[in-house]
């Protein structure tokens, strides 16, 4: 059977603002780069006797960095793939 696991990228300065971020590539904060590092060690220790085979991930910096961390923790690369971005908002990016 095929288990697929969805992860929301790590936080973000325009999360704590309560900004729409669409496809404007925000970085992640040091509280997002601490949880992904977390979330990566969490599903290592979940998942040592049955590992995952794979990570993809959105392009934007945001998801694609917290796939990397986690990809650190599983030792499994990452393939980024711009088919997976967050929907595009337009002028509504950025505001509040």
């Amino acid at each position: 059977m095929v288990e697929l696991w969805l992860v929301r990228h790590g936080a973000t300065a325009w999360n704590a603002e309560g900004r729409w971020q669409g496809q404007t590539d925000v970085p992640l904060s040091a509280v997002g780069e601490a949880q992904a590092l977390a979330l990566g060690d969490h599903l290592r220790a979940l998942h040592a006797s049955q590992p995952f085979d794979a990570i993809v991930s959105s392009d934007l910096s945001r998801a694609a960095d917290t796939a990397r961390a986690i990809g650190l923790a599983l030792a499994l690369p990452v393939a980024l793939d711009e088919q997976l971005r967050e929907e595009q908002y337009g002028v509504l990016e950025g505001h509040t």
